[in-house]
């Protein structure tokens, strides 16, 4: 799964196909604390994961100039609503609020790991500077962010989701 982004052609996008794993390891595995009052789902989920079969890629070994880097405006979103896009297997639509008056529409890749219901009213991550792109005719203006890694030799995405209580529009820096 070590991937070199240079290797990509430009306009071309690499679309995973990862499942959350915490669906799938519930599956397989007991929950070892259900009584205990301070765990929410997420750090229950966590609690599952036996760190000796997850394997992550390796760090890129070029340097990204700080200047490049802080070219890039990542914000807190939350998701206003949720919807699968007509004729695709793997597009959701993500009608965002971004802290502006306007709505963003975000399409993501992921509708093989989430459900669109699930994922209303959830706090994300977003990077909303990237130019808008044309996928299967619907407008994206942004990406989301996930985290990507192997358990257990099967591939593995999570939607990086926030703390409710920020605002939509804060800057992460």
């Amino acid at each position: 799964m070590d991937m070199n982004i240079n290797e990509f052609n430009e306009g071309t996008k690499q679309v995973s196909t990862m499942k959350p794993m915490a669906k799938k390891m519930a599956e397989n595995q007991d929950l070892s604390s259900q009584d205990d009052k301070f765990c929410n789902e997420s750090t229950t989920d966590l609690k599952k994961i036996d760190l000796s079969k997850v394997k992550v890629e390796p760090l890129f070994e070029d340097l990204v100039d700080f200047e490049k880097f802080s070219e890039s405006d990542f914000r807190v979103v939350k998701v206003k609503n949720c919807e699968e896009v007509p004729k695709s297997n793997k597009l959701l639509k993500f009608t965002l609020d971004d802290g502006t008056e306007k709505d963003r529409i975000i399409l993501s890749g992921i509708k093989n790991y989430y459900s669109a219901e699930e994922l209303i009213g959830k706090t994300l991550l977003a990077i909303t500077n990237l130019p808008e792109r044309k996928m299967m005719g619907e407008p994206s203006q942004g990406m989301l962010l996930s985290a990507i890694y192997e358990y257990n030799g099967e591939e593995a995405l999570n939607l990086i989701m926030l703390d409710g209580n920020i605002p939509a529009g804060a800057k992460i820096y």
